[in-house]
């Protein structure tokens, strides 16, 4: 029985180097899985106009897909995605991957479960997962970043031309 919990624990400990993290830089992101196999720009729309907030990298992993963005140097928001179904482990071991010292604390609507799952850490952070879809971590200061460009372009909007 101990050799099982402690083939189970290593295993764990294996898989959680597997998954990116909010918070970190694209170098330490570059150090767990490579060189990325994309990279592009993510851009929100306020005002009517694109607008960059920094590069997405997507790394591959084995049979998962992780797209990483950044902003202001660190991964801000995470989207993992895979073939098949997701198991609890597989949902718990992003989570606590993804923890940084905070409790993330599921905030699913009853009944809604088997279908979308949402989670919220003590600091704003949120995650959602939904049945054959992707599992989105969003830290709290990626919000603040779009919120600080949405108002740039509104206050940019709202200038007077020069007639």
């Amino acid at each position: 029985m101990t050799r099982i919990i402690l083939f189970t624990l290593l295993g764990l400990g294996l898989l959680g180097s597997a998954f990116a993290r909010l918070g970190e830089t694209e170098q330490q992101l570059v150090k767990r899985f490579g060189e990325p196999k994309s990279r592009n720009q993510h851009k929100i729309i306020a005002q009517g106009k694109f607008i960059e907030l920094g590069p997405q990298l997507r790394f591959v992993e084995g049979d998962w897909n992780i797209a990483c963005e950044m902003i202001d140097g660190r991964c801000m928001r995470i989207t993992y995605s895979k073939r098949g179904d997701w198991t609890e482990e597989q949902v718990q071991l992003v989570l606590n991957g993804n923890a940084q010292g905070a409790r993330w604390e599921e905030t699913t609507k009853r009944g809604l479960a088997k279908l979308m799952r949402e989670w919220k850490r003590s600091d704003g952070s949120i995650a959602k997962w939904g049945k054959g879809t992707d599992f989105k971590l969003t830290w709290d200061a990626y919000e603040k970043a779009k919120a600080r460009a949405e108002e740039r372009a509104r206050v940019e909007a709202s200038r007077k031309p020069k007639i």
